[in-house]
């Protein structure tokens, strides 16, 4: 009787240490999916904030890109006192027909009927048939490049048109080193460097940015 007593309870003793081995492994496996939880969670939270980093930074570039389009355009439209012109300092008179004018760049010096024959095939490059009044090259000569070539038009229209058409010509076959520019003044070539030398900047600190020049303004697209 005392034996079958003790194997009863050797048997309970078994059981209860085989369910509290269970117990225990059931714990570890729940503390391991919550460590698992923890994680991915963790994950999530730093993705977000690169995303957010990634955001603030463009954010930031964008600002840089617009204060800089302000200030160059504030520049631009400013006001700015000029000193009356003494006697030893004529006033300059504007060009006639400078409105009319178109300087063509890069186009190689050859004769004047090839000069001719080759700006007739530019201007059908971009679909154009302008009136053409005189045509002559200006500067000193440079072997390293061609002098730009002076193209006086009849009519603004034509030249306006000209100009609106010329970024085609980086596409082109044959013209795709030549530049269309209207008859500036020195001042007016100094103030177009600058909007360029700026446009440039400024697509270099946002190049997911739409930058251009309209009207010697910089405009945000």
């Amino acid at each position: 009787m005392k034996l079958a007593r003790a194997t009863m309870n050797n048997f309970e003793n078994v059981i209860s240490a085989e369910k509290l081995e269970k117990q225990l492994r059931e714990c570890k496996e729940e503390l391991d999916r919550h460590r698992l939880s923890v994680i991915e969670l963790q994950q999530t939270v730093i993705e977000a904030q690169k995303q957010q980093l990634s955001a603030v930074s463009t954010s930031v570039k964008k600002v840089k890109a617009y204060s800089s389009v302000l200030a160059q355009n504030c520049a631009a439209t400013s006001p700015k006192v000029v000193k009356p012109l003494t006697s030893h300092h004529p006033t300059p008179v504007q060009q006639p027909g400078r409105e009319k004018n178109l300087i063509v760049f890069g186009l190689q010096e050859t004769t004047d009927r090839v000069a001719k024959t080759t700006l007739d095939e530019l201007f059908e490059e971009l679909q154009e048939k302008p009136k053409v009044t005189t045509i002559k090259r200006i500067g000193e000569r440079n072997d390293k490049r061609p002098r730009p070539l002076l193209v006086s038009l009849e009519r603004r229209a034509t030249l306006l048109a000209l100009l609106k058409k010329a970024r085609n010509l980086k596409d082109s076959k044959q013209f795709s080193a030549v530049y269309l520019s209207p008859d500036l003044t020195p001042s007016e070539l100094k103030q177009q460097k600058a909007l360029r030398s700026t446009l440039k900047r400024i697509r270099l600190e946002d190049p997911d940015g739409c930058y251009f020049i309209r009207n010697n303004v910089i405009q945000v697209g």
